[in-house]
């Protein structure tokens, strides 16, 4: 295959001697193309020559001007200054957000050759009115008036148009200028840098389309001249007849102006002697194209890697392949998806400092130096100080940069279990933040919680609002972690840190000049904008057999196998975006002749075919749409292969295919979910763990949720995530809530500071009293249960009295309706019984355990006795049908239903304190005999959430009539039961079918649920 570099490289060669090569300049519209030209120019000579100068086009107009083009750092600093001159007012920090787009249209605007007064007359208040009002009804014209937003939005177009004149009489005082300065410099002065003294005896133009106003200016004055009966310039273009002969193709828009003048009689066309060249190779070349559809854009990495090892396989010898990305952040995923044996290839792109992960630390260090803590003195001052968010401080400590300094610094955790003297930090502080829901952290108490670690030294620090004091943080930071990558000899991160540390350099010379002018968030605005615009090149060699680049950089290069991906609607092309602060209006009015969002698309258009003209294997690849409207639509190029294309190409194949995960999980085993197996080494570790240390209603309510769920907890022992709470959540409500009652039934049997100890009695005035300094105990409880969280701010506050009004509800409930005196016999129990039941054929030995909220007893009349209640507390809602469950559907209902979960809990309690009671010496608590005899014996709950129903007994029996006797030996069989089921190694642990389950499950996301 030919290419066309190739093909310009040979006819250059023939029409010129080797003496006159180098008398030649030939420009090109990349700086990749001037290298693939150089090479195939090279190979034309059988010896050595003089070359010709092959520049880009911009390199070419700097070297012809002479013209020095300013840094992009400085230029945004000179617009600023400029600003400031015409308003003072202006914020950095707003100045940045838009100073790059309007520099950017500065740049048009000169490339362009528009009259800036004219355009910015254009967009005056008056003209715009004038045009509004044409385009308006009679009846609406009246509406059209001046408001202070059409004020502010206007005034902003003549401000605009000063600064533009300011800005360049700057640089000009400077000897400096931006790159569209250059541009129109070289056009308005054309015979004054190339004709009157020529450097050249001829210049080429290669592989150029959709020209600027000023580059078509360059190349039409220097097409002009002739020298004799040779031309002072040439243009070789790139064309295929599909697009340039269709005028209903956008791709050759303006190539088909170039050849015919744009059938204007005062514009020649921009060629002589003939047009060079046109091919036909998309209407007649043989051609197979596959058009692949995957799920999502990540798996396009893993379709070409696959792709591209086919090819290897298939095909030897050097032939070309070109990986384009439309979306380059897939770069990084397309080198990892490429086998480990791809040794010869060519990145042309760089990889983004900003889609870095030293830049995920740097922004974690930023938004940690955010936070500043509010609180309130006694005397309802505000008070604000600096202190670090947890959130900050635990994304910094678990950044694989520093878990690699961790790595290289402490020993392993095997290491640590074997030698306690052992500390690490990191993984200290992170687990202390935890447990002691550290929400704020200040300087000096992480640098405590590091133990002098050198990380905690340099991260920790506040900046105090000081650029300079970030920047020193930043050089720390990066000897630091340079030690861990010299280590490590990671190249990629090493470049990280050196372009940071490059970056920084110039912002340590930006702040010495301003002084303390700049803010801390100018600093941050501005640093970010030098990361987004600094990227890591790559140095290979053109001649490499794959190649991975963007579509820009393909312009003017063939390759014989093409793989494209995100070839999608709003990727290539990229649609109707338009990053710019001229209006549409101005931009489309033929006499600015400015560049839109149509221009853009045809722009990409032309790429794109023109990248397929001469390739033989074309691999498109495209994200299938998903649910959400125009998500992931195909391309219009794709649309215009397959329903143009191939009707015109004969020769051109066209396969469709889509990808899918394979699986080897059948639908019947995807259905029944999950399974794992009860090994003999499994089964006898929980007959361990049941008999030494119990099993609890909770444990029996979890298997039957989900035994998968108890498999996770009690066997494979996974305790559930810990988070820092930042505000109260449910359970931590509750918990709340309990501690509060703990503390006041402590108080009773114990006393305290507001209580006397009364052993447990309680009366109606004791109750009375705990009512009145009921604030007291519900601050104490908060501050045990949620360290580190204020109950008096935002949602915390709202839910504390919400709590409050709860607790104290429950106090005058029981106050008006308990029947006192009461005797308190303990709160928060641990109970346990053992017993022994039969599962088949064996005796198995186990505990039944429990924490009771509360034992108390109450003494009725002759009649009904004395009553013994476990009672525990629910701050959700429980009604009392969800404590009963009628003796014929025990059977289905007890050990098989998920919502009975209280039910079982009520249940099992009452087995424990009768199993108790009916030993030989009865069941003892605090010096006091209880034997079931004696005592009646309920248990139930207080439901926060309907404290008007009372203590909701459990209300079930396993017969009519039955005696204590029977409720036990019952109570046993199901016991027996359970464990039967739960020890049986034919019935595996499985997840659920009710999903409602999982929704609160902590280990939802290890089953896949």
């Amino acid at each position: 295959m030919e290419t066309f570099l190739e093909k310009a490289a040979a006819h250059i060669f023939q029409k010129h001697s080797i003496h006159q090569l180098s008398n030649i300049c030939i420009v090109i519209p990349s700086r990749r193309g001037v290298l693939y030209f150089k090479q195939a120019l090279a190979n034309q000579a059988e010896a050595p020559f003089l070359a010709p100068d092959v520049m880009a086009i911009d390199d070419f107009v700097m070297n012809v001007t002479g013209l020095k083009q300013i840094d992009p750092v400085a230029l945004l600093f000179e617009l600023y200054d400029v600003f400031k001159t015409i308003d003072p007012l202006v914020v950095f920090e707003r100045f940045m957000t838009w100073a790059p787009t309007l520099l950017n249209d500065f740049d048009k605007i000169d490339q362009y050759l528009v009259e800036p007064k004219k355009l910015f007359s254009f967009m005056s208040e008056a003209k715009a009115l004038e045009r509004w009002q044409m385009q308006l009804g009679e009846s609406q014209r009246d509406r059209l008036k001046s408001t202070e937003r059409t004020d502010r939005y206007f005034k902003l177009f003549e401000n605009i148009h000063e600064v533009y004149n300011l800005l360049q009489a700057r640089l000009r005082e400077k000897g400096l200028v931006y790159r569209g300065m250059a541009y129109r410099e070289l056009a308005e002065h054309v015979g004054t840098y190339l004709l009157d003294s020529p450097q050249h005896k001829k210049y080429y133009f290669v592989g150029f389309n959709a020209l600027s106003n000023a580059e078509e200016k360059i190349i039409r004055s220097l097409l002009k001249r002739k020298e004799g009966n040779d031309f002072f310039a040439e243009t070789l273009w790139d064309s295929d007849a599909y697009y340039l002969s269709n005028k209903d193709q956008k791709a050759g828009n303006w190539l088909r102006d170039y050849r015919t003048g744009n059938n204007m009689p005062d514009q020649l066309p921009l060629f002589n002697n003939e047009w060079n060249w046109v091919s036909d190779e998309l209407l007649k070349g043989r051609k197979n194209v596959q058009i692949i559809g995957v799920a999502n854009a990540s798996m396009q990495a893993k379709v070409a890697g696959k792709i591209y090892a086919d090819w290897n396989q298939q095909i030897e010898g050097q032939t070309q392949t070109a990986i384009v990305l439309g979306d380059e952040n897939l770069l990084v995923p397309v080198m990892n998806s490429l086998g480990k044996d791809v040794a010869n290839l060519n990145i042309t792109m760089g990889l983004s400092l900003k889609n870095s992960m030293l830049f995920t630390l740097i922004d974690a260090m930023f938004e940690m130096q955010r936070n500043l803590v509010e609180f309130k003195n006694a005397e309802g001052e505000t008070k604000r100080i600096p202190k670090f968010s947890y959130r900050q401080v635990v994304r910094i400590l678990n950044h694989p940069f520093v878990r690699r300094y961790e790595a290289m610094h402490y020993p392993l955790v095997e290491e640590l279990i074997e030698n306690e003297s052992l500390q690490n930090p990191i993984r200290q502080t992170l687990r202390d933040i935890t447990v002691h829901n550290k929400v704020f952290l200040s300087s000096k108490e992480l640098k405590e919680m590091g133990q002098d670690d050198r990380l905690f030294n340099i991260v920790f620090n506040h900046w105090e609002q000081k650029p300079k004091k970030a920047v020193e943080q930043f050089y720390a930071l990066i000897d630091l972690l340079r030690e861990v990558y010299r280590e490590r000899q990671d190249a990629v991160e090493n470049e990280y840190l050196y372009q940071f540390y490059l970056l920084l350099q110039r912002m340590e010379m930006i702040l010495a000049e301003r002084g303390e002018s700049v803010s801390i968030k100018s600093f941050k605005t501005f640093l970010y904008e030098l990361i987004k615009q600094t990227k890591i090149p790559f140095e290979s060699e053109t001649d490499q057999r794959l190649q991975i680049m963007g579509m820009l950089e393909t312009r003017t290069l063939d390759f014989e196998r093409l793989i494209i991906l995100s070839v999608n609607e709003g990727v290539l092309p990229q649609g109707k975006r338009q990053n710019t602060l001229i209006p549409y209006e101005a931009l489309s009015d033929p006499q600015f002749n400015l560049p839109t969002h149509n221009h853009a698309d045809a722009v990409m258009a032309y790429h794109f075919f023109r990248l397929s003209q001469r390739a033989k294997e074309v691999v498109l690849v495209h994200v299938l749409p998903s649910d959400t409207y125009g998500a992931a639509e195909k391309s219009r190029f794709i649309l215009q292969i397959e329903h143009e294309l191939r009707h015109l190409n004969p020769n051109l194949n066209i396969t469709q295919n889509q990808v899918n995960f394979e699986t080897e999980i059948t639908a019947e085993e995807e259905e029944s979910g999950l399974k794992i197996e009860k090994t003999p080494d499994m089964l006898a570790m929980i007959e361990q763990e049941i008999n030494e240390r119990g099993i609890y209603p909770s444990h029996i309510n979890q298997f039957v949720d989900c035994s998968m769920q108890y498999y996770f907890n009690k066997v494979a022992g996974i305790a559930p995530e810990e988070e820092v709470a930042e505000k109260l959540a449910s359970d931590s409500f509750g918990n709340w809530i309990h501690k509060t009652f703990e503390n006041i039934d402590t108080a009773f049997l114990k006393g305290d500071d507001l209580i006397e100890k009364t052993d447990g009695i309680i009366q109606q005035s004791d109750l009375e009293f705990v009512l009145k300094n009921i604030d007291s105990y519900l601050k104490k409880a908060f501050e045990q249960t949620n360290p580190g969280l204020r109950m008096t701010e935002g949602e915390n506050y709202i839910l504390y009295q919400v709590g409050e009004t709860l607790v104290k509800k429950f106090l005058k409930f029981q106050i008006a309706n308990e029947a006192f005196p009461i005797e308190l016999l303990d709160a928060e129990k641990t109970l346990k019984v053992g017993l022994e039941v039969e599962v088949n054929g064996r005796t198995i030995p186990f505990k039944l355990a429990g924490r009771i909220d509360r034992i108390d007893r109450i003494h009725g009349d002759r009649i009904h006795g004395r009553t013994v209640r476990v009672i525990d507390y629910k701050t959700g809602l429980v009604k009392p049908e969800d404590l009963k469950v009628k003796t014929d559907l025990i059977d289905e209902v007890l050990l098989e239903e998920p919502d009975k979960g209280k039910l079982r809990q009520l249940w099992l309690y009452k087995y424990m304190i009768l199993k108790r009671m009916m030993t030989q010496y009865g069941l003892s608590i605090r010096g006091t005999r209880l034997k079931a005899d004696e005592n009646k014996v309920v248990s139930g709950i207080y439901s926060f959430r309907n404290i008007e129903a009372g203590l909701l007994e459990q209300d079930f029996k396993f017969s009519d009539d039955e005696t204590i006797e029977e409720f036990m030996i019952s109570s046993e069989k199901y016991l027996a039961k359970f464990l039967e089921k739960l020890l049986n190694p034919e019935i595996p642990f499985s997840r659920t079918e009710d999903r409602d389950i999982c929704t609160y499950c902590d280990f939802k996301r290890i089953c896949g649920r």
